[in-house]
């Protein structure tokens, strides 16, 4: 899965963004990977929203609804690997 938060925020090389947790980690459900100020991105006139990519996922495997609102803790997308 590739998680890009906000749009060209990478020109803001790291600043606001704080990451918890390395390439590698095992990561439970729930915990923080990296968290990022909204209100700098916002303030730096660039996008906050976090496009969300599934990646290698079989064909039919993921159902997920677009361009909608997550709340903390809501699933994102449901995966099987019964289709």
């Amino acid at each position: 899965m590739l998680v890009h938060l906000g749009i060209d925020t990478v020109h803001l090389g790291g600043e606001g963004f704080t990451l918890h947790r390395a390439e590698g980690d095992d990561v439970a459900q729930g915990a923080p990977v990296v968290s990022f100020d909204v209100a700098l991105v916002r303030r730096k006139d660039l996008s906050a929203v976090c496009p969300v990519v599934v990646l290698d996922s079989p064909a039919g495997a993921v159902a997920a609804g677009t361009e909608r609102t997550v709340n903390a803790g809501a699933p994102l997308f449901a995966y099987s690997t019964d289709r």
